[in-house]
Order: C-alpha cells, then sequence, then structure tokens
C-alpha cells in the first residue's frame, strides 16, 4: 500500500535502495526482547528489519540497534513518569529505544507498536513522555528512508536551497505520518536542518 508513491509499509528492497545494501537489522525471531510484544512489529523487524544506520544530515542514529545486547528496553511507566518513586513492583510497560538524536530518544512502544519521542531531561528521568513521533515502526522506516533521499539537497551550501529543501522534506514526511506535525522532536529536527 502506497501513500504519494511512498509505502506504509516498506519492504527491504525500498529501504536499501536508500539506505544502503546491509544497512538493516533483521534479528531473529529468538533475538529479540521479550518485552516487545506487539506482534506487528516483531514481524516487521524480523521479516523486512529496521534500518540501523547514522542520518549524518540529521544527527538520527539508530545504530544502537547492534549493539551486543540489543536494544535498550525500558520500564516505561518509570521513564514516562507514571510511576512513584517507592513503587517496586515489577514492570508492566515496556518501550525499547529505536533511534537517538542527540539526547533525545525515539521509543518503540512494547505493547502497541507505537513510536514516542523520550526527553531523557525530566525531573529524576521521570515524565520525560514528550509524544507521538511516528505511527508505528514500518511508518518511521519509511521516515527515515525519506529523509535519506533528501540528504543531498539537505545539506547544500545556499540556505535558500536547503530550506527548500528542508520544507518539502516536512511535507513529505508529515503525508506519509501526520504524527510528524505534532511531534516536538520533528520540530526541532526540521530546525535545525535550516
Amino acid at each position: 500500500m502506497t501513500k504519494n508513491d511512498v509505502p506504509l509499509i516498506p519492504d527491504a528492497e525500498w529501504l536499501e535502495e536508500r539506505l544502503g545494501q546491509g544497512s538493516l537489522w533483521r534479528p531473529d525471531e529468538a533475538a529479540l526482547p521479550a518485552e516487545l510484544t506487539d506482534a506487528a512489529s516483531r514481524e516487521f523487524l524480523t521479516t523486512v528489519g529496521f534500518p540501523a544506520v547514522r542520518l549524518d544530515a540529521v544527527g538520527i542514529d539508530t545504530t544502537c540497534l547492534r549493539d551486543e545486547d540489543g536494544p535498550v528496553v525500558f520500564d516505561a511507566a518509570e521513564i514516562y513518569g507514571e510511576r512513584y518513586p517507592d513503587d517496586d513492583s515489577p514492570p508492566a510497560d515496556f518501550a525499547l529505544c529505536v533511534a537517538l538524536w542527540y539526547d533525545q530518544h525515539l521509543m518503540l512502544d512494547g505493547a502497541d507498536g507505537g513510536i514516542t519521542h523520550y526527553d531523557p531531561n525530566g525531573w529524576d528521568h521521570g515524565a520525560g513522555w514528550k509524544g507521538a513521533a511516528a505511527h508505528s515502526l514500518p511508518r518511521l522506516a519509511v521516515l527515515l528512508g525519506l529523509i535519506t533521499e533528501a540528504g543531498t539537497e539537505l545539506e547544500a551550501e545556499d540556505d535558500a536551497e536547503r530550506a527548500a529543501a528542508v520544507a518539502a522534506l516536512r511535507v513529505r514526511m508529515s503525508a506519509c505520518d501526520p504524527t510528524v506535525d505534532d511531534c516536538g522532536l520533528w520540530d526541532e529536527v526540521f530546525e535545525d536542518l535550516g
């Protein structure tokens, strides 16, 4: 299925055409964290794979997925400020870090597969939930592919040319995933590019 010639769920060929051969992290089922219970995310990771790359044009880094222990799993209630400090009950909700932009995190919700923006600079690392960043892992992969497509133009020396490329990229990304328009992290990425 596509929207304006952009797949809503990309295949490996589409992603590797943009991000390079061997750029996808495609773990087998046993290598995925047990805390990732969303079936659609697990299927996407094991069949298509997710980009494990550094996008220098925008400073987004997803190479953490290839770390020896795989993606870092967080107690979602703790990092999003939903757990009282003296609550020692075992975690029930999990989030996995799938991308970094400086110290900001894009997190995969272990249960529903949504992508959220986590800012670790909140009080005691809590209350870091900053809203949705992408509808799903496949949609985030498409957004990374679109950024890569625009890479040369985003690094143009001419300010007007670069600004036009940033504006066009924002339109394409928003058309693919409307969540982009309401996400503070994407706003900061576009501002940093401008």
